[in-house]
């Protein structure tokens, strides 16, 4: 019991020391076909968190990261699987995602990093994950330029 209350208290104090981004700040924007939804830090750490231990072209090894499921967000937007989603990021690169990944893969938005919130340097706050090390065929170029970090906007087009 103790070491949980000790893990929750690190937590807690970990996020207050992200400088960029106050916890009831909006930090993610997602504009569906026929409404919006934006989530603060807060709102997404209370969503069912998923972990993911995975390598990428951007960690040297596998690195634990956790943060709730592309898919949750996208089905409480009603998202169909043949979407297509366009990742914006703060200094506004994109990239396009089938919304399908999200519904076949355990993406995640990411935004913690070996149990610590990522800020903007460390490609926070949040981070694209795709669990390239579950999945082989996830190792291909095409995924990579998927991992969007600094993920600020999902486009659902």
């Amino acid at each position: 019991m103790l070491t949980r209350i000790m893990c929750a208290m690190t937590i807690l104090t970990s996020l207050f020391a992200i400088p960029t981004f106050a916890f009831g700040q909006d930090i993610l924007t997602v504009v569906g076909p026929d409404r919006s939804e934006s989530y603060s830090l807060a709102e997404l750490l209370a969503m069912e968190q998923t972990t993911v231990l995975t390598k990428n072209d951007y960690v040297d090894e596998a690195t634990e990261f956790r943060g709730p499921s592309l898919r949750s967000i996208l089905e409480d937007l009603d998202v169909e699987r043949d979407a297509t989603l366009k990742m914006v990021a703060l200094n506004d690169f994109s990239s396009e995602v089938p919304a399908v990944d999200a519904f076949d893969y355990d993406v995640i938005l990411a935004v913690f990093r070996e149990g610590e919130p990522m800020s903007v340097r460390e490609k926070g706050p949040i981070w694209i994950i795709y669990p390239m090390d579950e999945h082989p065929e996830l190792r291909d170029e095409i995924y990579n330029d998927r991992l969007v970090w600094q993920l600020k906007t999902i486009l659902v087009e």
